[in-house]
């Protein structure tokens, strides 16, 4: 069976559960909280040395970066959630790159600036705040004018990018992303919400969030 480490507000690792969830594949997840250190034990880092999440181990072999992991999965089990058609592949290629890259970086300032800096006691960066929000409001209304365009992120579709997207996506209401906004994405976001590999994962990342806090904060 396949071993996914990873912590339940990870968003990376989000993105690797909702593959796992909507292929119908069995997996084990064993957190690893970085908030407590578990990424720094030895074992971990014979697992990934980076000391980042997601990573998973399947029948020994490891592999880490939630795209990575997706794209392997897929070939695995040869799922069209990562298309075979050069073209079509590439297609989600650059969508996986820019939510990861663009996208999630500033969800990512967001986040650790707005709940994670002070569970680690660590001072709240304003300006990568301030990034932060710039960042979601300028590569979101990219990707709002996408689904607008096309049922899925990379076409009608549903593909690995959608489940990225999904994935990073899901913390807006957390830190007061005004999804109104964003229409396109916002219908797009309501209709998966609902699938089973989403409610498979949790109610909502906020629901998730309210449940661990108290486990954080010691």
């Amino acid at each position: 069976m396949i071993k996914l480490y990873g912590f339940e507000l990870s968003f990376p690792v989000n993105r690797v559960r909702l593959c796992l969830n909507a292929m119908g594949i069995e997996y084990e997840f064993i957190r690893i909280n970085p908030l407590a250190g578990d990424n720094q034990t030895d074992d971990y880092l014979k697992i990934n040395p980076g000391a980042k999440i997601p990573a998973i181990d399947d029948n020994g072999y490891t592999l880490f970066e939630s795209n990575a992991i997706m794209k392997y999965l897929c070939r695995k089990y040869k799922s069209d959630f990562y298309p075979e058609a050069i073209k079509a592949q590439a297609d989600v290629d650059k969508w996986l790159d820019y939510i990861a890259i663009h996208l999630g970086n500033g969800y990512g300032k967001v986040l650790f600036n707005k709940f994670l800096a002070k569970l680690v006691g660590a001072d709240v960066d304003e300006q990568s705040l301030k990034d932060g929000y710039s960042f979601i409001e300028r590569y979101l209304g990219i990707i709002d004018k996408q689904l607008a365009a096309s049922t899925f992120v990379a076409g009608d579709t549903m593909t690995i990018a959608d489940f990225c997207l999904l994935s990073t996506v899901d913390p807006s209401e957390a830190i007061e992303i005004k999804m109104n906004d964003y229409p396109s994405v916002k219908e797009w976001q309501t209709k998966l919400i609902k699938e089973s590999f989403y409610t498979d994962m949790h109610v909502s990342f906020v629901t998730t969030f309210e449940e661990l806090k108290p486990s954080l904060e010691k």
